[in-house]
C-alpha cells in the first residue's frame, strides 16, 4: 500500500487560503489575520495526522517496515529474527553515528560521552527513543565531521533506528556553529539481532520457500541456521539429480559443526532423489596496501586516528563481499575517503587475494565456491607539505 499525493503543511495552507479568497470572499489572509491564524492552527494538526498515517502505512508494508513492526510481519509467516555471531557485534556498533558541522570551526569541538541522540518527533506523532554516546567524539580544527558510536538507553529490544533517523541531540553547540548528527547505518537496541534488510529478505523468501523441494525452500532452511550469512545453490553441479549447496559463514567460529547443523535443517525440505553436496565456502583473504594523503597541518596523532578509521571502513566493505562479488578498487578508495575529510587522496599500491598479487583493477574470483574477506590492511599516511 502506497501513500499517493501527500501534501506538506505549507501546500495545504496555501490551498486553504486560496479557497477562502475564492469561495468565501475573505481577502485578509496575511500573517496575523484571524483567517490565517485559524488556517495555520487547523493545518498544523492535519499535517501531523497525515504524517502519522504515512508512518503507519510504511510500518505495515513489508518493504518499508523496521524494528518490531517488521518482527510482527515476520510472525505472520512464522519467520523469526535470528541473532548474529558475537564476533560481528563490534563491527556493527563502530561508527554508527556521525556528528558534523555547518561550517569549519577555529577550535576543536568535543561532543562528550553520554550525549543523548534521538529520533525526530516534531513532524508527526511517534515514540521518541534515546541513544547514548559511548565515548567522546572530537571534531578537530578545520574539520566538519567525525564518527562515534551510540547504544540504546531503553529496555525495548525490538526497536531498530533506521538509517538517517537519529537526527536530534542534546549537545549545546559552540557560538557561531551548529552541530548536526545522523546515523549512517541502522542502530539496534539488541546489538546481536539480525539486520532488518536480511530479515526482510528471509520473509520475502518464506512464501516461495514454504513448499518443500524447491531451491528457495532449501536456501531458506539453510539461512535459518545461526552463523550462516549467505547460501548459494548450484543446480546440476555434477549432472542431473545433483546440486551443490555452498554456505558462507558469518565468521570462522563454529564452522566445524555448521555443515551438520545446515544438513539437519535442509533434509526435511530437500527433493526426493536429489544428491546434495554440502560444503562451506572457502575464505580468500584480501590484503591491501595503500597510502593516504592527508590535509596539510594534520598532526601525527590525528594521522594515526585517521588510519584506524579508514581501516574500519575498508574492513567493513571487504567483509560484506559474498560469492560472485568483485572487489572494486574505486570502492576501496571511496570507503577510505569517506572515513575522514582529512583524506585528500588514496593511492592503492598493492592488493593480494589469497596471498597472490592481482592487478590494481576490479577483480573477481574465478570459482563460485569461494568468497573474499578482509585480510591484512596496511594503511600508511603522508601529510601534504610535510
Amino acid at each position: 500500500m502506497v501513500a499517493v499525493n501527500m501534501k506538506s503543511k505549507e501546500q495545504m495552507l496555501v490551498a486553504t487560503l486560496n479557497a477562502l479568497q475564492k469561495n468565501a470572499g475573505i481577502s485578509a489572509i496575511s500573517p496575523g489575520s484571524i483567517a490565517r491564524a485559524f488556517a495555520e492552527a487547523i493545518h498544523s494538526e492535519i499535517s501531523d495526522l497525515y504524517n502519522s498515517l504515512k508512518v503507519s502505512i510504511e510500518q505495515s508494508n513489508l518493504s518499508t517496515a523496521s524494528g518490531i513492526n517488521l518482527d510482527m510481519i515476520g510472525a505472520l509467516y512464522n519467520v523469526q529474527r535470528r541473532t548474529i555471531s558475537s564476533e560481528l557485534v563490534p563491527e556493527r556498533v563502530t561508527g554508527n553515528i556521525e556528528f558534523y558541522l555547518n561550517t569549519t570551526h577555529s577550535s576543536t569541538v568535543t561532543i562528550p560521552k553520554g550525549t543523548l541522540v534521538y529520533n525526530d518527533t516534531t513532524a508527526f506523532s511517534s515514540t521518541q527513543y534515546q541513544y547514548e554516546l559511548n565515548s567522546d567524539v572530537v571534531i578537530s580544527t578545520g574539520n566538519t565531521r567525525a564518527y562515534g558510536s551510540v547504544k540504546a538507553k531503553f529496555a525495548d529490544n525490538n526497536v531498530t533506528a533506521a538509517r538517517n533517523t537519529l537526527v536530534k541531540h542534546n549537545f549545546i553547540s559552540p557560538p557561531g556553529i551548529i552541530v548536526y548528527c545522523n546515523n549512517p547505518k541502522e542502530v539496534y537496541s539488541s546489538i546481536n539481532s539480525e539486520s532488518d534488510d536480511n530479515y526482510r529478505r528471509r520473509i520475502v523468501s518464506a512464501i516461495r520457500g514454504s513448499s518443500s523441494g524447491t531451491a528457495e525452500s532449501v536456501r531458506f532452511a539453510a539461512l535459518s541456521v545461526k552463523g550462516v550469512r549467505d547460501v548459494k545453490i548450484r543446480e546440476a553441479s555434477l549432472g542431473v539429480g545433483t546440486c551443490d549447496i555452498v554456505v558462507i559463514p558469518e565468521t570462522q567460529a563454529g564452522i566445524t559443526t555448521m555443515s551438520q547443523l545446515v544438513y539437519e535443517k535442509i533434509k526435511s525440505v530437500k527433493p526426493v532423489g536429489i544428491n546434495m553436496n554440502l560444503r562451506i565456502a572457502t575464505k580468500k583473504l584480501v590484503d591491501v596496501s595503500a597510502t593516504l594523503t592527508l590535509r596539510e597541518g594534520t598532526t601525527g596523532a590525528i594521522a594515526r586516528s585517521v588510519e584506524n578509521q579508514s581501516r574500519i571502513f575498508l574492513n567493513r566493505y571487504l567483509n560484506s563481499l559474498t560469492i560472485g562479488d568483485s572487489v572494486s578498487i574505486s570502492e576501496i578508495e571511496r570507503q577510505m575517503k569517506l572515513s575522514s575529510e582529512l583524506v585528500m587522496s588514496v593511492t592503492v599500491s598493492n592488493i593480494k587475494v589469497d596471498n597472490k598479487n592481482i592487478p590494481n583493477k576490479d577483480y573477481r574470483l574465478s570459482d563460485d565456491k569461494s568468497y573474499m574477506a578482509a585480510g591484512t590492511l596496511s594503511l600508511f599516511s603522508v601529510i601534504m607539505g610535510a
